[in-house]
């Protein structure tokens, strides 16, 4: 509300102050309270609600969590979990739905403010995040970086929506206007910086494939690099070697979490159209016997059988990092998915894979959550039925091979015997009556008759 401002620093406190107007009418600070933490508090953040009692204060600390108190009695309130670093900057929506965290680790989250669940975490920066600001009355939001880039953000979408290079150093804050015309920018290179909204449309797939082409020619460089000083000497062929070895590293990574936000988007496509479906049921149209069209991303399938069609497009080898990155609701939703599969009898093999990495992954979250203690035990029973067919399954197969190929040798013997009794000076048909033996007997009844 403009009356004061909180700060937190390395003595593990969080002090609040308010303006005062002093006897010489120059403003002033006056200390109204103190919140202990823990830890070395390194970001403090107020959400922007007007009303006192639902206000709230955003504390990380050093221990790589993000703790929300009530403002106006500072009762602890949630504690947000899931940056691997300490998260460097925080900032709330203006309507207090998301709060979204950036850095150290590089990455950035976005979260729930109503029950601190993680929305979806966001990857781009190639080193420490160090500002992040919401643009007022939008859910987009701007990010600084010590890579030297600005990025602008959707947290709707969960995509990045423009790329913006000019320093030539470190960025280490930022300010948004009022009216979010326009924001500031301020790094060590000692510029500040004025970006300007403009009318001009933005394309995203086009500064998607833009960014994935400066991305590969990045790593293509740095090999071409590597190949060319191969005859340098022996100190400087670590260094060589190293840049490379991160290049290919941060382009799994935006490969894994590509498949990571497919995954995810396959996840919500597929409980739109069910609740959709849900609704048109219940709807007079349904109860009329209409029929309803469904969606056309979902490319004429079901939602569970899209749903697996989506994993199968993922590679075996980035499967494990894609189920990674999803959010905590979204894990919810794929044992359900997999569930369904599974009492079809359907991708069982991939089902099983991606049922047992969740498991062991996020077992503490699936413990916490009861919800999921009933479709844990169906899918335990439906894996151990599944499995155990198709184990048997195979090993039909497998008897049926073997008898297949027993059969198969047994005929082979016996045409080769076939082959060494019809050898030259050996008469098959000897003993039979037939062939050669009659045949000898009309010769002789010849020789008597002459």
């Amino acid at each position: 509300d403009g009356g004061g401002l909180v700060t937190g620093g390395a003595d593990h406190l969080v002090k609040f102050w308010e303006f005062e107007e002093s006897d010489s009418g120059e403003p002033s600070l006056i200390h109204t309270r103190t919140l202990k933490m823990s830890d070395d508090v390194v970001a403090v953040r107020y959400s922007y609600s007007q009303d006192a009692s639902k206000r709230l204060v955003a504390v990380s600390s050093l221990d790589s969590t993000i703790k929300i108190f009530f403002d106006d009695s500072l009762k602890f309130f949630l504690s947000l979990y899931g940056h691997k670093l300490p998260a460097l900057a925080i900032d709330c929506s203006d309507d207090d739905v998301l709060l979204a965290s950036a850095g150290a680790d590089k990455t950035i989250k976005i979260w729930g403010l109503d029950f601190g669940d993680t929305h979806r975490t966001l990857h781009g920066h190639t080193d420490s995040i160090t500002d992040l600001r919401f643009v007022r009355r939008t859910h987009n939001f701007f990010t600084a970086s010590k890579d030297k880039t600005i990025r602008y953000w959707d947290a709707d979408k969960f995509e990045q929506i423009l790329l913006l290079t000019g320093h030539i150093a470190e960025v280490n804050c930022l300010a948004m206007s009022k009216a979010g015309g326009f924001v500031l920018s301020g790094g060590m290179d000692r510029q500040v910086r004025v970006w300007e909204r403009t009318k001009d449309i933005v394309f995203l797939e086009e500064e998607k494939e833009r960014e994935l082409e400066k991305l590969f020619d990045k790593v293509d460089g740095s090999r071409g690099e590597q190949g060319i000083g191969q005859d340098d000497d022996d100190d400087d062929t670590g260094d060589r070697d190293a840049a490379p070895q991160s290049d290919a590293a941060v382009r799994k990574s935006v490969v894994s979490v590509a498949a990571g936000d497919r995954v995810a988007e396959a996840i919500e496509l597929a409980d739109q159209e069910l609740f959709e479906i849900n609704a048109f049921r219940k709807s007079s149209k349904g109860k009329d016997g209409d029929k309803r069209t469904p969606n056309p991303l979902l490319l004429g399938m079901e939602p569970p059988l899209y749903m697996l069609w989506v994993l199968r497009t993922v590679k075996s080898a980035e499967l494990e990092q894609s189920l990674l990155v999803l959010p905590s609701g979204h894990i919810e939703r794929l044992v359900y998915y997999l569930v369904v599969l599974l009492r079809r009898d359907i991708g069982t093999e991939l089902c099983a894979k991606a049922a047992i990495f969740l498991i062991k992954t996020h077992e503490n979250q699936i413990v916490a959550n009861h919800s999921l203690t009933a479709p844990l035990r169906e899918l335990r029973k439906l894996m151990k039925k599944r499995l155990v067919d198709k184990r048997d399954k195979i090993g039909v197969n497998i008897a049926a091979m073997k008898a297949v190929g027993r059969i198969t040798n047994e005929r082979k013997s016996a045409f080769s015997i076939v082959e060494n009794e019809s050898a030259p000076g050996v008469d098959i048909w000897a003993g039979l009556g037939l062939g050669s033996d009659v045949a000898a007997a009309l010769q002789s009844n010849k020789r008597r008759k002459r």
